[in-house]
């Protein structure tokens, strides 16, 4: 079954990337479940044509309204941010998790 997951939260130099297109977000401190909702949507409408094909729309709403669920849930706590360093980002995209010998692969 596919979806929307997290790829990961880092820099993007740390970032090992995803054979499919990603849906990047920068983070702040103590971002919320509503506001990671809104920046996913925001970043989806901005870059549709290059998604277009890879990340189904659906998918992404689905994702949202399950966010957005329990908006005022904490998504990430950054405690000490140094903007001065490059900031780190949230890399989501379709996982389609396949189960061998209890490890997920995300096919």
């Amino acid at each position: 079954m596919k979806k929307i997951a997290l790829l990961d939260h880092c820099t993007a130099d740390y970032f090992s990337g995803y054979h499919l297109p990603v849906i990047a977000i920068p983070v702040y401190d103590s971002m919320l479940n509503s506001d990671v909702a809104e920046e996913i949507k925001e970043e989806y409408d901005s870059c549709f044509e290059l998604f277009d094909g890879y990340i189904d729309e659906g998918l992404v709403d689905d994702y949202i309204k399950e966010l957005n669920e329990n908006p005022n849930d904490i998504f990430v706590l950054q405690d000490e941010i140094d903007y001065d360093v490059e900031p780190s980002y949230l890399y989501f995209s379709v996982i389609n998790p396949k189960y061998s010998n209890g490890i997920m692969f995300l096919s």
